[in-house]
């Protein structure tokens, strides 16, 4: 998967065609050649057994006219008195024996005008009488071959008058060369049911070409077998033998299998049926080359649809992948411009469609951070004209807190105790003053310096505000930032008493916030509160003067130390003024980093 990811766009889009547009067509291609195999195979199988119907019908009828042309001699009395009398040789004939020896000799060569297919006769009686045709060649019988011999002899006997069909025999019964012949043979009977003699008609097996050609059968094998499973006919020599492995048990079905020709293997598939008149089995069967033909072409024709869908898929994705990668790669090298710093921003090409918006969502974006850069560039310097400013100011209060250690050492000196308390607390006021927002104090430190500044003020106000602390002691080891409650404490002081006759009480406190996440720190007074619209710290002017500045301070340190949900909130309820402080309950160790601080409960 690395190496797919690595490869180019354009390249995967390419192959994602090629592969949704070849696949689909091959898949239905195969489909549609397997299913029209299977089609034409079964319509095949189908017209093959009707073809293989009609033949055996057409092989029936002909057997059958065989077996009514053994029944003519029980229309000739002459014939049946002179099988009926005992047995004479020929010097001891009368006129009668004469007649109906010439009776039989004109019924036997009456017999091949009557079905060109018989080749020969032969009528043996019980008596001894044998009489013999031959349609070419000699009709005398060999003395020396017993008819009785043959091996369908018993079978003629056993049916009692019924007609006997034998597969291809070698005839030897005659004087001349042997011949193919099949036999068809009946035992002729009195009227007694007495058995007379034994009528057997030789027919070449030549009718049954005569037949399958007469179907118009070229480009069909057939392949007839006896019951014994012995070969009638075949019209392709390579298939006898592995037919006589098809069906056995059965009466009809199907078989498939390859025979070798001279030039090739040939598949075949093919029906079989079994007569039940004659026993006998006959096989048809098709080349499967030439079956599938219309397949193959359905074969052929899809590959070329494949091959033409493969061209106009890669031309139609090249073209697509080329519109899409052009502009990415525009983007990329200019993505590359801007690590390097250089802000430039590529032109769109004036595309609606999504490519054309990320274009220009991204110049707009470039175009922005292009802006943001020159912002901080501008705000990083006015910072460090603010740093420059900030340190040549601190030399001031280094200076003037060195000076009131001075003036604090003499004052002891002078036995002056409450000036060297005050100069004191101003100290540390000013100490606190040098640590803001440089890193955090506990809590207790920040109610010290808050203490100090109490006592200043009181000095300056004396008798006009108390001050009450209702801070919990778990509470005083929490960090917090420095001179965060200083700016509170003197607004309660300058605008609460302000009108009052009266001394002014405030009270600071601490508790935790609702979801035990949160300090919640507060400056509670009973002073005449703020002057109406000023309340909202967001609605306060940003004059320098103005007297909401420091609380705006306040505010703005916290936001931009622990986030937007923690701040100032200024409440008046029920006469009383509050200033309520939320930062989070923090966990880290104080002097750390004041910028990076975590929380915890």
């Amino acid at each position: 998967m690395r190496g797919w990811s690595n490869i180019r766009f354009q390249t995967k889009l390419f192959v994602v065609f090629i592969l949704l547009s070849s696949v689909p067509a091959l898949l239905i291609g195969t489909t549609a050649y397997h299913k029209s195999s299977e089609m034409l195979q079964d319509r095949t199988e189908q017209d093959l057994s009707v073809i293989l119907t009609q033949l055996n019908t057409s092989i029936e009828r002909q057997i059958s006219d065989f077996d009514r042309f053994t029944m003519i001699p029980y229309y000739l009395p002459d014939i049946f008195s002179f099988l009926n009398q005992p047995y004479l040789s020929k010097d001891q004939w009368g006129s009668q024996e004469i007649n109906a020896q010439k009776t039989m000799a004109r019924l036997m060569s009456a017999y091949p005008s009557i079905n060109s297919s018989i080749n020969g006769l032969v009528v043996y009686g019980m008596n001894g009488t044998s009489n013999a045709y031959r349609l070419s060649g000699n009709s005398v019988m060999n003395p020396n071959l017993r008819f009785v011999d043959n091996p369908w002899y018993d079978e003629v006997i056993a049916k009692n008058g019924g007609f006997t069909i034998t597969g291809v025999q070698e005839i030897n019964q005659f004087n001349t060369d042997s011949f193919q012949a099949i036999v068809g043979a009946r035992l002729l009977m009195d009227e007694e049911y007495q058995p007379l003699a034994v009528m057997a008609i030789y027919i070449s097996p030549n009718f049954i070409p005569k037949i399958v050609r007469s179907l118009e059968l070229s480009t069909v094998q057939v392949a007839v077998f006896d019951r014994d499973q012995r070969v009638i006919y075949s019209s392709e020599p390579a298939l006898t033998d592995k037919l006589k492995s098809f069906g056995q048990g059965q009466t009809k079905g199907g078989w498939e299998t390859e025979a070798s020709s001279d030039t090739r293997q040939i598949g075949y598939n093919g029906v079989f049926l079994e007569s039940d008149y004659l026993g006998w089995k006959t096989y048809l069967g098709v080349d499967r080359e030439e079956l599938l033909a219309g397949s193959r072409s359905i074969r052929r024709f899809t590959l070329f649809i494949i091959v033409a869908l493969v061209f106009i898929t890669a031309a139609a994705s090249w073209l697509l992948a080329r519109s899409l990668s052009k502009p990415i790669y525009r983007l990329i090298r200019s993505m590359r411009d801007v690590e390097k710093g250089k802000f430039a921003v590529t032109v769109p090409v004036g595309r609606g469609d999504e490519i054309g918006r990320l274009e220009g969502s991204y110049g707009r974006m470039v175009t922005r951070l292009d802006e943001l850069v020159h912002s901080i560039e501008e705000k990083e310097r006015q910072k460090r004209h603010a740093e420059l400013y900030a340190l040549r100011a601190r030399i001031q209060p280094h200076f003037l807190y060195n000076t009131l250690n001075s003036i604090r050492m003499l004052a002891i000196l002078q036995q002056s105790p409450h000036i060297a308390k005050l100069i004191q607390a101003l100290n540390k006021l000013l100490q606190a003053n040098m640590k803001l927002d440089s890193e955090l104090v506990s809590l207790q430190e920040e109610l010290q310096m808050l203490r100090d500044y109490v006592s200043l003020m009181d000095l300056r106000y004396t008798n006009v505000f108390t001050v009450d602390w209702k801070v919990p002691e778990e509470f005083l080891h929490l960090p917090i930032p420095p001179m965060l409650l200083q700016p509170l404490l003197e607004n309660a002081i300058f605008h609460g008493a302000k009108g009052l006759d009266r001394n002014l009480h405030i009270t600071v406190t601490a508790m935790p916030g609702q979801d035990q996440r949160a300090l919640i720190l507060e400056i509670i007074d009973d002073g005449a509160g703020f002057p109406p619209g000023v309340i909202n710290l967001d609605n306060a002017p940003d004059a320098p003067d103005s007297s909401q500045i420091g609380l705006r301070n306040v505010r703005d340190r916290i936001r931009l130390r622990f986030g937007e949900e923690y701040g100032l909130e200024m409440l008046r309820i029920d006469n009383l003024t509050i200033m309520r402080v939320s930062i989070p309950l923090m966990s880290m160790q104080l002097g750390g980093d004041s910028h990076v601080e975590s929380t915890g409960r």
